[in-house]
């Protein structure tokens, strides 16, 4: 890793403008490592262009900001850096972008994907895109500053559920221990992240839990969102996507599954699971991907086929 890091710094050093792009539904490590590379090559100087081609979730606006998002598919730049972001098709119509760069950093943590960067900086065992960012940056003595500080402790919190998941480790505890000595602000985060729900989005969830259906002893429990319901309430979809987690918490539960209307007969599917459930094989099963314990998909159908065929690939769980 630490030659990784080393030529890392030397693409920084020897080229002068940057685009960071955001993956497609972009959440909090994904954000939070965007603006604290947004930041460090700021102050080095750099023309840095953030690529965003889809909606900031209205929880995350706070810490994005003062970023200027482009959604220029035309750049022609030095290096492209993707973060948090397995798969290149995620990151929506680069395509021109990526064909005129110069070198294309690519830095994450899920299993699954490909290496489609000129340079690969990838960690699946480590909690999530910003801790790794926080390594790569104090590996290489980059200052840390409290905003930047505060940015990657976003991904982190988000990423670990706070701290609640497997993959946060004690490494994990020492590195938010040491964002926090730099200056991050954990209770500005802990409030706008965690208790700042609408109270027309606690109803919804509410709403959405009353109506989830279970299968195989209790063991998966499914969730579902329309478009329809979601104008009724008057919200987005990430005003309402912590539903997953109710059911989850119940002990009969091993895996919760939210299925998330795109478009018409479109749906986005987030698993979760908690014990021994590989949810990313579920999902790679239906071309998605992820982590062990969380992942994710795109499946066609309307809302009773697309359940149906995520409830018929849960047959192969030797459910225990």
């Amino acid at each position: 890793m630490n030659n990784l890091f080393t030529k890392f710094k030397e693409i920084i050093a020897n080229n002068k403008s940057f685009a960071i792009i955001s993956h497609l539904s972009p959440d909090g490590d994904n954000l939070g490592s965007i603006k604290s590379l947004y930041l460090y090559l700021k102050n080095l100087n750099k023309e840095v262009y953030p690529i965003l081609f889809d909606k900031i979730p209205s929880n995350l606006k706070f810490i994005t900001n003062d970023i200027p998002f482009t959604s220029n598919d035309k750049l022609i730049v030095d290096v492209l850096i993707a973060v948090d972001c397995g798969d290149k098709k995620r990151l929506g119509n680069i395509e021109y972008i990526y064909d005129n760069s110069k070198e294309i950093i690519k830095i994450d943590h899920h299993i699954s994907g490909e290496n489609y960067g000129t340079l690969n900086i990838i960690d699946p065992q480590i909690s999530s895109t910003c801790e790794l960012i926080s390594k790569l940056f104090l590996d290489l003595n980059i200052e840390i500053t409290p905003e930047i500080s505060t940015s990657l402790l976003l991904g982190i919190l988000t990423d670990t559920g706070r701290f609640l998941y497997e993959r946060a480790t004690e490494d994990t505890f020492q590195m938010a221990a040491k964002l926090i000595e730099n200056g991050a602000e954990k209770d500005l985060l802990m409030k706008k992240l965690f208790q700042s729900n609408k109270l027309n989005a606690l109803n919804a969830i509410n709403k959405i839990n009353n109506n989830a259906k279970f299968y195989y002893d209790n063991h998966l429990v499914i969730t579902s969102v329309t478009n329809d319901f979601l104008n009724d309430y008057n919200l987005e979809v990430s005003d309402v996507e912590t539903a997953i987690n109710y059911y989850r918490d119940a002990e009969e539960v091993e895996v919760s599954c939210m299925l998330k209307e795109k478009e018409n007969n479109k749906f986005k599917i987030s698993f979760r699971s908690k014990n021994y459930v590989d949810v990313n094989l579920i999902a790679n099963y239906f071309n998605g991907g992820g982590h062990k314990f969380a992942s994710g998909c795109i499946i066609n159908g309307d809302l009773k086929e697309v359940e149906e065929k995520i409830v018929e690939r849960f047959k192969t769980i030797n459910w225990q």
